[in-house]
């Protein structure tokens, strides 16, 4: 009996010990960095049994690249239009005599209005040109389709490595890169194309944005905290990360607030960008040979001017090579054949468009200097608003591997207080590096400064001698209140510090009938000032979209239901909440 009953309580003990080992063991996930690029994209990954920065893979071998790239060109071309190929190419796998389409990306956020820093040719981005879209596809399909391709090649990498089984089972975090200038519309369409893609999709998965400047300190500030790293950074150091890309250029500033054990950092103020990226460069060739060469350029085919053919990958060596070596002599673009025989800029023999060095500066240097006076008007903004001083600045993104933009920005740092240029080894890398770290060890700022006022239109107490008798109206419920209408409730500053918990709450009052299911509506505004105006009737305020609050019928409101907007990730969010819990749904509709 007493033998029996100590195998049985062992048994029992086993058993507890397993049940107890079961429910403490670690769920791994599959962390994946997304960085869907203008140009050109990349994909990083890392399992959470590994621990840091140099267990994350990022992807460099591609379909179509013999040569092992970090990134893969944002190109798609479609079997419906090419009857050549019996499925979709993209990427590499995209040859010159194919229609593509490239730079789709952009037409993601052509709603936007256009920025103090932005090329004026974006302007037109809806035309036709250097932006096109095939009839049966609009810029979000686009978008969706190329990153489905990048989510089934990803996925049978992954599968290869870790097993189906493995793969299947295993929730997957992606963290995909944005824009910090983007718009919210622009965010919301990128995060949708990639869930369409397949990121995410599984029951267990997540997917989160994050901001290309953030993703990219995460990744740099950390290697440059490593023990006996060269150019360790310092605690109270005030670190700029310029991030170039192939479309936008994005500046924000950041306080390294500790070094060790951990790193952690904060935003110094809000940052600044605009859509002058390397692709400017591009159409201001389009330009330039439009003005020298008129019709015989301009009617030439898509396919032969356009991103992807032979004549755009030519210009794309000329540009990676400028400023390179000292050299002034004339450069030699093509093939591309242009009735023009008597040109001086055109060899007829070699068919060759000559460019010179003087030409090459002319396309660089309004893009270049786009660049700095962002990286100045930052600089500003740190001394103005916090009376902080930038210790260093650090080059990243695609464009940042230009020799000629790292030699004009030195000078600039030279001329301006002998400020510390670095660019990293690899700094077309740091932003999808930086994105899978962020899922692996959850490095984010502690602190960032909203980039926008946020808020409402409603109608308060009318005020005499101060608002304009157009907005003047009396209350339905007491004909001698009289009310003043489209005046802004901000609900949020530009400037205004965010930080983990921080989330926005606003009382909304809708009439609603028992029994019937209830929409609410309420317009979101936004505006770029400094100062918020007042009225939403100026034309610097513009309308996000429209939060929609869905309620069941048999729904019980209590006293009082409110709207709050703030969650993880870099999108806009919202909740509903009655009774202090959070009930029914809230989306926004964004307008178009």
């Amino acid at each position: 009996m007493g033998s029996r009953g100590t195998s049985d309580t062992l048994s029992k003990m086993e058993k507890m010990l397993k049940s107890i080992s079961l429910k403490n063991a670690p769920t791994h996930k599959i962390i994946v960095g997304i960085d869907y690029g203008t140009t050109f994209s990349g994909v990083s990954f890392v399992t959470t049994d590994k621990s840091g920065i140099d267990d994350i893979t990022i992807i460099s071998t591609w379909p179509g690249d013999p040569y092992g790239s970090w990134k893969t060109p944002t190109r798609i071309a479609y079997s419906v239009e090419n009857p050549k190929i019996s499925t979709n190419k993209w990427g590499f796998d995209v040859y010159p005599k194919l229609k593509s389409y490239s730079w789709t990306k952009l037409l993601l956020d052509k709603n936007a209005a256009v920025g103090e820093h932005d090329d004026p040719s974006l302007s037109c981005i809806g035309g036709p040109g250097m932006f096109q879209l095939p009839s049966f596809r609009d810029a979000p399909g686009v978008c969706e389709d190329f990153l489905h391709e990048v989510y089934l090649f990803v996925s049978k990498m992954l599968r290869q490595q870790l097993t189906d089984s493995t793969f299947e089972k295993t929730p997957m975090e992606c963290w995909i890169t944005l824009p910090a200038i983007w718009s919210d519309e622009a965010k919301a369409a990128t995060l949708t194309a990639a869930r369409n893609a397949g990121f995410g999709h599984k029951p267990q998965d997540e997917i989160f944005t994050i901001a290309e400047p953030e993703a990219a300190a995460i990744a740099t500030l950390k290697k440059y905290a490593e023990p006996g790293a060269f150019n360790s950074i310092k605690e109270n150091e005030n670190i700029l990360i310029c991030d170039c890309g192939g479309g936008t250029v994005d500046i924000t500033t950041y306080t390294i607030t500790r070094v060790r054990p951990y790193l952690t950092f904060d935003e110094l103020c809000v940052g600044v960008g605009g859509k002058c990226g390397s692709t400017h460069i591009d159409r201001n060739l389009h330009a330039l040979l439009s003005k020298r060469f008129g019709s015989a350029f301009d009617n030439l085919p898509f396919g032969i001017k356009g991103p992807g053919g032979r004549f755009m990958s030519s210009f794309e060596m000329l540009k990676r090579d400028f400023g390179l070596i000292d050299n002034n002599d004339d450069r030699d673009l093509g093939p591309v054949n242009l009735d023009v025989p008597d040109s001086e800029y055109y060899d007829l023999e070699d068919s060759t468009v000559k460019i010179s060095y003087e030409d090459m500066q002319s396309l660089f240097d309004p893009v270049v200097d786009e660049i700095t006076s962002l990286v100045g008007q930052q600089v500003e903004e740190a001394k103005k608003k916090r009376n902080a001083t930038i210790d260093r600045i650090i080059l990243v993104g695609g464009f940042g591997e230009s020799s000629y933009l790292n030699q004009a920005l030195a000078d600039w740092c030279k001329n301006n207080g002998n400020i510390i240029l670095l660019c990293p080894e690899h700094p077309q890398a740091a932003v999808v590096q930086g994105a899978a770290l962020r899922g692996l060890e959850g490095i984010a700022p502690r602190v960032k400064h909203a980039r926008y006022h946020y808020g409402f239109s409603i109608s308060k107490t009318f005020r005499e001698g101060i608002d304009s008798e157009d907005y003047a109206y009396f209350s339905q419920f007491d004909e001698e209140r009289k009310l003043c209408e489209n005046r802004m409730l901000w609900l949020i500053s530009k400037g205004d510090e965010i930080t983990t918990g921080t989330c926005i709450t606003a009382h909304i009052r809708s009439d609603y009938s028992p029994g019937s299911n209830l929409i609410s509506k309420i317009q979101l505004y936004y505006c770029a000032l400094a100062e918020a105006p007042e009225y939403s009737t100026n034309p610097r305020v513009h309308r996000v979209g429209s939060i929609e609050s869905t309620f069941d019928a048999d729904f019980n409101f209590g006293e009082s239901s409110k709207i709050r907007f703030g969650d993880k990730g870099d999108n806009l969010t919202f909740k509903s909440i009655a009774n202090g819990q959070e009930a029914g749904s809230a989306n926004i509709k964004f307008d178009r």
